[in-house]
């Protein structure tokens, strides 16, 4: 007996041997553009919409996708699929939650100490011919004397609380509206207003919704440890970028070290590229060989949901 044939469309790229068994049932679409028109004209006859990054599934592309069974995100943030339109209209949303876990917490605690060790700006004393001006910086602090907060006790939270604290000899305070149950380290669990008092490094680790964007502004800013560090590698929008800059420039803050902006890139002339004490790269948390292989098991997700069968990984249920 002949399988189905699924019409399959791949808004971006993914790895070609990963894409082979969608290739066993049916046709693979390739989109060139993956805007909301490139989508809205690509959806109508397909089954699989697989995305990552920068797709925006929005509700005006749910609409037009009559025959569409799963969506499948190669990747953990699902804040560009508009999820409770898909899952009113009976369309699975399936991610990759695992995909990014150590990877973006190696690179939260390589931006940490990176800031707090002055490593870009003793790489540019070193390079400019200022060694011996490089030498006499302000003596830097060591991890086991500092408090650790972190805000987004989940896979990664915790990942960087383990390393922080088991690896290091940090003291870790941490922030969820989610219980995050037992925890393979020593942690305590306080209110975010007692977070900001007492962390010398804030890390964060949520995923981009109403409740956490601009989470990290001038008044949340204002109740932070003189001199704490700010390491987000989670997503731009959650800290108000203009705030932070105008609190590192004052003296208020330490510094940042930031993987994901506001907007994304920072445009030329934005005035967090110009504050002082800050360390950023260009979100990259993920792009490890074990983080990008990771990602393309959703399209085992999407094969399971096309040939009927539970995902493993499906979105979380939206609130009705």
């Amino acid at each position: 007996m002949t399988p189905p044939q699924f019409k399959i469309v791949l808004a971006e790229a993914f790895d070609p041997q990963a894409v082979e068994p969608l290739k066993e049932l049916g046709d693979v679409v390739q989109l060139t553009s993956c805007d909301e028109a490139s989508l809205i004209e690509a959806v109508p006859a397909c089954d699989a919409l697989l995305v990552r990054t920068y797709s925006e599934v929005t509700s005006k592309v749910i609409e037009k996708a009559d025959k569409l069974k799963v969506i499948g995100r190669g990747g953990v943030g699902l804040e560009n699929i508009d999820i409770e339109s898909a899952q009113d209209r009976g369309i699975a949303v399936v991610y990759a939650p695992e995909a990014g876990t150590n990877a973006v917490a190696d690179l939260a605690i390589g931006l940490m100490i990176g800031l707090i060790r002055g490593i870009g700006a003793g790489d540019r004393f070193v390079r400019a011919g200022e060694f011996q001006s490089g030498r006499k910086v302000t003596p830097a602090a060591e991890l086991r004397e500092l408090t650790l907060g972190i805000i987004g006790m989940g896979r990664i939270g915790r990942a960087m609380g383990r390393r922080c604290r088991n690896g290091f000899g940090m003291n870790v305070l941490y922030n969820d509206i989610v219980e995050p149950g037992w925890l393979d380290m020593s942690a305590e669990s306080v209110s975010k207003e007692e977070l900001y008092q007492r962390a010398d490094v804030l890390s964060l680790h949520v995923p981009l919704t109403e409740d956490t964007r601009h989470l990290i502004q001038s008044d949340s800013l204002s109740k932070m440890k003189r001199g704490a560090y700010l390491i987000n590698t989670s997503r731009g929008q959650v800290v108000d970028s203009e705030a932070l800059a105008k609190c590192l420039n004052d003296g208020t803050f330490g510094g940042a070290a930031l993987d994901v902006f506001d907007p994304e890139p920072l445009p030329k002339g934005h005035p967090l590229l110009e504050a002082p004490n800050t360390l950023f790269t260009p979100h990259v948390g993920a792009r490890t060989r074990c983080a990008q292989q990771g990602m393309n098991a959703v399209i085992d997700d999407v094969v399971r949901v096309l040939k009927g069968k539970s995902p493993n990984f499906p979105a979380p249920r939206q609130q009705q």
